[in-house]
């Protein structure tokens, strides 16, 4: 039996799925709205703003972070995991999380 638990704040869906003894949980979203932002952005333009001091790099649904963190043990918002996840956003496997095109680097405990 599947039981729908509670829809965060973010869009998730949390459930709880019993099988006879086995009680799992499981978490769902649909990206697709936030996937097919990136798409559009990807191509727009170079990501900068109009000063040019800030760059939009990507855009992480949050179960792509829940992914992560119960598949590699790592959270995507801890400072201290830049490097992962420059290394995951350079990728060509996670490109549709980009929203501008570049390669991602950690300099000076700065994303770059």
């Amino acid at each position: 039996m599947k039981t729908h638990l509670f829809r965060s704040s973010a869009g998730i869906d949390h459930w709880m799925i019993q099988d006879g003894k086995d009680t799992r949980f499981a978490s769902t979203q649909d990206a697709t709205g936030i996937l097919e932002q990136n798409k559009a952005e990807a191509t727009h333009n170079d990501g900068y703003n109009a000063s040019r001091d800030l760059r939009r790099v990507a855009r992480i649904p949050y179960i792509v972070g829940l992914k992560w963190l119960n598949e590699e043990g790592w959270w995507f918002m801890d400072r201290d995991n830049e490097h992962k996840l420059a290394a995951k956003l350079n990728s060509s496997e996670w490109a549709h999380l980009r929203t501008a095109p570049g390669n991602l680097g950690v300099s000076n405990g700065v994303m770059r």
